[in-house]
């Protein structure tokens, strides 16, 4: 009698199979923001790119509110070398003279920390925007400040990411203040080496050392995130868990994750189920999840761009904004 042997076509069809039920697994989900949410603020990343400040205000501004509070915004007529978190800085300035508003670069902090409390990375990013705010207008004070709290800043990054790697405190919310931590300090240093090579033409001869120095921090955090990446997957890999519900009414695939304390999504099949490992489903997640790609694009434009982005100059001038807003109403 002959045996009835599974064959190559079948296994790839399975496989096929598993792949299209993860991948509606994840694109429900990922359409609806219910995955955790590790990558960088929309602000950091609006503010961290070779594009004009002005530009980038004018997207935020309503002409009625500029208008309105025209002599409050007289001490920005203009704005000298406004550019990364100086820009960032200064969108917050404005912002808190017009008024706050839903999702703005003010809330930032606030987004990505929530309300944990007693964290020093949250804390020297706070204070370092109201110290820039403070001084926008005199960079010798600004670089002061720069240098002193970005050391203090990556002493903090330093015992977050051990604390992670090392002291069992993994967690989604740890890894996005971390992410957003070292996204910021790479800024700092950014703009440290801005406001140096602007500032006389000997530290302009020293660029080349500035972009090699900042570089060799960014391979460390990319060096740094694929680690903490790899243990966030066994992490989640303890979080998630996929079952299989049939019952009279329906049948379906439930995936639950613990760290949420929510039901993620619901997968309904027809015919013969598939069989799902969760850890199977964990290692498609991390391939495919766009919020992870989104969040290594991030280092390494950084990295493609650094020398342009230490060049980069930038001016805000209220009377442009306002000619440009004049004509975006016309």
């Amino acid at each position: 009698m002959g045996s009835c042997i599974s064959g190559p076509s079948d296994k790839h069809l399975i496989i096929e199979q598993r792949e299209a039920v993860f991948l509606r697994m994840l694109s429900g989900p990922q359409s609806s923001d219910v995955l955790p949410d590790v990558g960088i603020d929309k602000s950091l990343v609006k503010y961290s790119g070779l594009y004009s400040v002005e530009d980038l205000i004018i997207q935020d501004l309503a002409l009625s509110h500029v208008e309105s509070l025209g002599s409050a915004l007289a001490t920005f007529e203009a704005v000298q070398k406004v550019v990364g978190l100086g820009a960032m800085t200064l969108s917050i300035a404005l912002e808190l003279i017009i008024g706050r508003r839903k999702d703005s670069t003010l809330d930032m902090i606030h987004r990505v920390f929530a309300k944990q409390k007693a964290l020093g990375v949250r804390d020297s990013m706070d204070e370092y925007l109201k110290r820039l705010g403070m001084y926008l207008q005199q960079p010798t004070r600004a670089l002061e400040e720069t240098e002193r709290l970005e050391k203090q800043l990556s002493e903090q990054l330093t015992r977050l990411k051990n604390s992670m790697l090392h002291d069992d405190q993994m967690s989604s919310g740890s890894l996005k203040h971390w992410t957003n931590g070292a996204a910021f300090h790479l800024q700092m240093l950014i703009h440290a080496a801005r406001l140096k090579t602007q500032s006389s033409t000997v530290h302009k001869e020293r660029l080349q050392v500035y972009v090699a120095s900042i570089d060799r921090v960014l391979n460390l955090y990319q060096f740094d995130l694929e680690e903490l990446l790899k243990q966030y997957k066994t992490y989640k890999k303890s979080t998630i868990s996929v079952y299989t519900v049939v019952d009279v009414s329906h049948r379906c695939y439930k995936v639950k994750d613990k760290e949420l304390e929510r039901e993620i999504v619901r997968v309904a099949y027809s015919g013969k189920a598939a069989r799902i490992l969760s850890d199977d489903y964990v290692d498609y997640m991390f391939d495919n999840w766009s919020k992870l790609k989104e969040l290594k694009s991030y280092f390494s434009d950084l990295k493609e761009n650094l020398k342009e982005l230490i060049l980069q100059k930038g001016e805000f001038n209220l009377q442009r904004v306002l000619r440009a807003l004049n004509n975006q109403r016309a």
